[in-house]
């Protein structure tokens, strides 16, 4: 994209069911984040507003600066959030989810704890980008439960991971490119939890209004009960007039996000650091637990290990592979990332890099997903 246009709206509702709204939101320029909060005696009201004020100043910052530091904003309102409660009686057992974004040179940087949610649509399609952090998702992963079955298990609302509950928290970073005409809906699970993805896309999709966007949200959430407070943002992403400008650039340093940064030279140093310590069998062991996403004869590949050779010895090997060719990823930046090895943190990982940074990149009638070796 050679330049950015941004819209948005926002909209929060206490629901038909609550006494008072606990769920909070911050819409600016490039900065936008919902928090759902939880904890008895307006304890949810005051984690959800505290967690916000670290990601508000991030506003100010250049679009750049604030997506390199949107990781950071969260892990600081997790400690607001935790020291408020040691502090003061009354607000112990207090939390709240953090769904956060930046909009920067094309991309949508996430940063996410719990179960309110982020989606991207784009065409006639939707994706969760955001990860539940509870009780249900953990155990469909582990494939105790059905996705059908999580939908109307008792304990869906169980979160394993919330802003305020410990004194550090494990934060979701995701790193997504955008495409002129994508929008982006943030929401508490009182939407989520009420409309399927199906009807999202629908309304989100209906016209150009996103302040009539999200209340068709909202009216609906409460037309089937109301049974949670309710909170959305629509963003919707266009390009600014002029001539393309230059594929976007990585946003180093922060884990995750840091995938475009081509892996090679890093494991390389990694490599030499652990033999040294470990010896070879520590380097087996690490590529071992170490995936990317890579290519092999022309296909999107899973790699399990390191995209390095010592000596005739290989330390990777294709973990699954993809029908998705290479040369059919329209992003220039993404097939570069793909020749090089865009770096995972676990195979879950990997598995939603291609289906939410890859599979986008690809005319749909070209692109499906083989059965995992």
């Amino acid at each position: 994209m050679s330049g950015t246009l941004i819209r948005s709206a926002a909209l929060t509702d206490v629901g038909r069911s609550r006494e008072r709204n606990e769920d909070a939101y911050f819409e600016g320029q490039r900065v936008f984040a919902v928090a759902d909060g939880l904890g008895g005696h307006r304890a949810g009201e005051v984690a959800s507003h505290l967690a916000l004020e670290s990601i508000e100043s991030l506003d100010d910052l250049d679009p750049k600066r604030a997506a390199r530091d949107i990781v950071d904003a969260v892990r600081r309102g997790n400690r607001s959030v935790y020291e408020r409660q040691q502090k003061d009686a009354t607000l112990k057992g207090m939390g709240t989810t953090m769904t956060a974004v930046v909009i920067s040179e094309g991309y949508a940087h996430l940063a996410h704890v719990g179960d309110s949610r982020c989606y991207l649509i784009r065409g006639e399609t939707i994706r969760q980008i955001s990860n539940d952090h509870t009780l249900v998702a953990r155990m469909v992963s582990e494939g105790k439960l059905t996705p059908d079955q999580a939908e109307v298990h008792p304990q869906r609302s169980v979160l394993t991971r919330a802003l305020g509950a410990d004194k550090d928290v494990d934060v979701q970073e995701t790193n997504l490119v955008l495409a002129p005409g994508d929008r982006l809906v943030l929401c508490s699970d009182g939407l989520s939890g009420v409309l399927a993805e199906s009807e999202i896309r629908r309304y989100a999709s209906d016209g150009a209004d996103l302040d009539e966007i999200c209340r068709k949200l909202i009216d609906t959430a409460n037309e089937r009960g109301g049974p949670d407070n309710v909170t959305a943002i629509v963003i919707d992403v266009q390009d600014t007039p002029g001539e393309p400008g230059p594929a976007p650039a990585a946003i180093k340093g922060l884990g995750r996000r840091a995938r475009r940064v081509p892996v090679r030279p890093i494991v390389w140093t990694m490599l030499i650091v652990g033999v040294v310590v470990g010896g070879w069998f520590g380097v087996r062991t690490w590529a071992n637990g170490s995936y990317y996403v890579g290519e092999d004869n022309g296909k999107v590949v899973i790699y399990r290990g390191l995209p390095v050779e010592v000596g005739v010895l290989s330390l990777s090997s294709v973990e699954e592979t993809t029908e998705i060719e290479v040369e059919d990823v329209t992003n220039p930046s993404i097939r570069r990332s793909i020749e090089e090895g865009i770096r995972a943190d676990s195979l879950e990982d990997a598995r939603r890099i291609v289906e939410v940074q890859i599979e986008p990149a690809v005319p749909i009638r070209q692109t499906s997903r083989s059965t995992p070796r």
